[in-house]
């Protein structure tokens, strides 16, 4: 890791602030690449030379300093990085005063390298796998074997059956400002961290998959769907768990399992259909597994032509269907259906008398001429509502 400006200017006006002496770093080839006077930037120490070549520390006296290029008086170092001279870091004034801040200086230059280096690291890791990621979802994978020995480099078996869940963070919203931006990358940053650590198997496969969007390949003990559902839910919800002190909501949909690289690509797919219809749907649930709205799918996928046709033979006239798509009568039939036809459990679901929703099931079937308990003109309501709801 070669010392930039910008690591080294920040460790500079940091450590000035507690010392008040003036500090100059340099880098591997002697540079000053961060300084209290803004001047000397880009130019070259040669004390700092001295200190490269020699690996010890070099004391620079006033008279010495006459004589050298780009030296005033001072206490030069060298810095170390996993156990390499990196660079060297100074501080201005006479050997006899600064030295006793020298030692410590060091110190806290080398240490805030090493943050630096690790969190470097991280991202350099963290871009790995979601690359790796982006090519999985995007089946960019012509040779299988190969890139299942290239996740084994990210530390990722790619034999373990996993299934796809798409989280997308709600209020996460882009800013137009640099504070702004750095603001929303923490707050990115701490939610990937909440992620991996509610799924907390290390051969999940997590990462970015938009600006609030966060996808994880999670890996499945078993290849049954009730069993896949049980321990999905349980991460999702320490994943609520952790979130909810911050008040962060979010959203999931939750792919089946299927064979192979293949079978992951398609499983995200499913996750991310799942995720759109529960939004688009206005569905109260937070988590959706794809199985679960598949009628949905089904529904949003006909073409428009051909639910046009649909409608115009079910309900002669739109007006009839604005009428359905008052609040009431919508909300009625979802409890209605969401409580297996039961009139009585609709009722406690809506917190209204029984024969309030008696009436305006039997509104319904005025203006429509359906019957919301027969079998035959459920199953048409049913899909008019879905209908209705996938409009909004």
């Amino acid at each position: 890791m070669e010392i930039t400006h910008r690591y080294a200017q920040t460790i500079v006006d940091r450590t000035m602030k507690i010392l008040g002496y003036n500090i100059n770093i340099m880098d591997s080839r002697g540079i000053i690449v961060g300084s209290g006077d803004k001047k000397r930037i880009n130019t070259f120490h040669q004390g700092a030379a001295e200190v490269i070549r020699t690996g010890k520390p070099v004391e620079i006296t006033s008279d010495m300093a006459r004589n050298l290029e780009g030296v005033k008086p001072g206490v030069n170092l060298p810095i170390y990085l996993n156990d390499r001279i990196v660079g060297v870091v100074g501080i201005t004034g006479e050997p006899a005063q600064v030295r006793p801040f020298g030692e410590l200086l060091k110190v806290s230059v080398e240490t805030m390298l090493q943050e630096a280096f690790l969190a470097e690291q991280f991202r350099a890791h963290q871009n790995a796998r979601d690359l790796y990621m982006y090519d999985l979802i995007m089946g960019n994978f012509d040779d299988e074997e190969l890139f299942k020995i290239r996740g084994a480099a990210l530390g990722f078996d790619m034999n373990l059956p996993r299934v796809a869940v798409a989280i997308k963070v709600e209020d996460l919203n882009a800013s137009n400002s640099y504070a702004g931006e750095l603001i929303l990358q923490k707050k990115r940053e701490y939610l990937l961290n909440c992620i991996k650590t509610a799924f907390d198997n290390p051969q999940n496969i997590i990462g970015y998959s938009g600006s609030s969007s966060f996808t994880v390949f999670c890996v499945v003990g078993e290849t049954d769907t009730r069993k896949i559902k049980r321990q999905v839910l349980g991460y999702v919800g320490r994943l609520e768990s952790l979130l909810k002190k911050d008040r962060f909501r979010f959203r999931a949909g939750i792919g089946k399992f299927h064979q192979g690289l293949r079978g992951l690509k398609k499983s995200y797919s499913e996750a991310i259909r799942a995720l759109l219809i529960g939004e688009k749907a206005g569905n109260p649930l937070s988590v959706l597994f794809v199985a679960d709205v598949s009628l949905e799918i089904l529904i949003d996928s006909i073409p428009e032509e051909v639910l046009e046709n649909f409608l115009d033979n079910l309900l002669p006239g739109g007006q009839v269907l604005e009428v359905i798509k008052k609040p009431k009568f919508l909300q009625v039939l979802r409890a209605f259906f969401e409580s297996d036809l039961n009139i009585s459990t609709a009722a406690r679901r809506l917190k209204i008398s029984r024969n309030t929703v008696v009436n305006r099931l039997e509104k319904i079937k005025e203006i429509t001429g359906l019957n919301a308990r027969k079998l035959c003109d459920a199953l048409k309501l049913k899909l008019l509502l879905l209908i209705c709801e996938l409009d909004k």
